[in-house]
């Protein structure tokens, strides 16, 4: 596997839409925010927007500290200004420098605004520090942001999030909440600012691979990290494409509602990452699991576990689905007793790779040249083929079927009656069909085989890509 992705690094850069010269809508959402105290003045910063002094909010201390634990130790990796990266563990929270009441009028304004298309950055709790930037102290363009987590807060039901914030030499927590409720669509506010220590992780920073997942099947996971390598299997790069396509392994569908409902850049689970996808199916709530297997922008992610499903997680959706199919050969039989000496099948998925190998070297050149135009690039040819005989014989692949890891390659084979005239040459009659690749790059262990029309197997052959 390329060594990039065995990096650690993962730089997140939050919301690509840096915009510190806007405002909300309304002004006096931001005027609206009291101050309890300034930033410490590492740098010029801005006057605060009240001169009057607001008590900090009550919180429930248990609920704090249990939110302070929650972030505790986590391992972050934040891009500064001069795109320069590094790692960073968050190791003490520390006092609050800042509290900003919700006004519940100017917080339902702001949705409405939302709904109607407009202030779209309120949705992203990075973009939402940014933009506010100005207020706390901050520089939009020059400090780092980076989103710890974000998750749904159980006891309240709104959203819950973290944002890291590199500020010279200081940083600050930054906590926000969804006024309305845990969604997609519900706007973010911030609510408080803490100091926070942060060290360098005690591994240096070098690449390196684990500890990894545990429980995933790594020699799989490999295997579809590498199809990314080489171009294909993209979608494994994003966690929504992840979770509705692999969502079928669990007997989801691209009708349900899937929504991400947690974020987290490292966690006891998954170092590397973890995102939480609420899916409604048939009016009830499952959750997805995802995790990232390797370090890096461009690593994959893939399902960890379901919950909430009738089905036992990492048990698919077992379901025979018709790959391809023909009826031009549902006439044909074959009368002779026996198939020509020489006939087979094969699957052929690199001309180079195969080329030495003993049973392709038995495919008869006349069949191999047939293909020798067709890109298996992204294909999978399987091949069937009779032995030296007359062209009167001839064969043909009427259907190929796939259930979980087994691929059925139904042949069809024609010969004149016994008693019926032959013509006399000699020829290799030969068919194929041609898979896609991502098939059996997804699967693993592929058992593939070959069947006639009465059921008799001409071949069988495990593939693993």
């Amino acid at each position: 596997m390329n060594s990039k992705y065995k990096k650690l690094v993962i730089a997140i850069t939050g919301a690509a839409f840096i915009a510190g010269g806007l405002s909300p809508v309304f002004p006096h959402a931001l005027a609206a925010i009291k101050w309890e105290k300034k930033l410490p003045q590492t740098q010029a910063a801005a006057t605060p927007i009240a001169e009057e002094e607001t008590p900090a909010a009550i919180t429930d201390p248990l609920q704090e500290t249990e939110d302070n634990e929650q972030i505790m130790n986590t391992e972050a990796v934040i891009t500064e200004s001069n795109d320069a990266v590094r790692r960073v563990v968050i190791s003490s929270i520390g006092k609050q420098t800042a509290v900003a009441p919700i006004e519940q009028v100017i917080a339902d304004k702001l949705q409405q605004e939302v709904e109607r298309g407009n202030q779209q950055w309120l949705l992203d709790p990075v973009a939402v520090v940014k933009n506010n930037a100005g207020k706390y102290g901050f520089d939009a363009k020059r400090d780092s942001f980076t989103l710890i987590s974000q998750a749904a807060n159980s006891p309240s039901k709104t959203g819950k999030a973290y944002v890291l914030v590199g500020h010279s030499t200081a940083f600050y927590i930054v906590e926000l909440v969804q006024p309305a409720s845990s969604s997609h669509n519900k706007i973010w506010h911030i609510i408080s600012i803490k100091e926070a220590t942060v060290n360098q992780p005690q591994k240096p920073n070098k690449p390196d691979v684990g500890p990894g997942v545990e429980g995933l099947d790594y020699d799989r996971v490999i295997k579809w990290q590498q199809a990314v390598d080489a171009g294909r299997e993209l979608w494994r790069l994003n966690p929504m494409e992840v979770a509705k396509n692999e969502g079928k392994n669990y007997g989801f569908s691209n009708k349900d509602q899937f929504t991400i409902i947690r974020k987290l850049n490292s966690s006891p689970l998954s170092r590397h990452g973890q995102i939480d996808v609420e899916v409604i199916h048939n009016d009830k709530k499952y959750t997805m699991i995802l995790v990232k297997p390797f370090g890096g922008n461009d690593a994959i992610w893939t399902t960890y576990k379901v919950t909430g499903t009738v089905i036992k997680p990492g048990t698919p959706v077992i379901t025979e689905k018709v790959l391809y199919s023909t009826d031009k050969y549902k006439n044909w039989q074959w009368f002779l007793p026996q198939y020509p000496q020489g006939t087979g099948v094969a699957a052929m998925y690199s001309y180079d790779l195969q080329a030495k190998s003993i049973k392709l070297q038995q495919v008869p050149q006349t069949v191999i040249d047939k293909l020798q135009n067709v890109d298996l690039t992204n294909k999978v040819a399987l091949v069937a083929y009779l032995g030296g005989t007359s062209s009167s014989n001839n064969i043909g692949i009427e259907k190929v079927t796939v259930k979980g890891s087994d691929l059925t390659v139904t042949v069809k084979t024609r010969s004149p009656r016994i008693d019926a005239p032959m013509t006399m040459d000699y020829v290799n009659p030969s068919d194929y069909v041609l898979i896609d690749r991502k098939l059996f790059e997804t699967t693993g262990d592929m058992n593939v085989t070959f069947i006639d029309q009465n059921k008799k197997v001409l071949g069988n052959m495990k593939i693993s890509l």
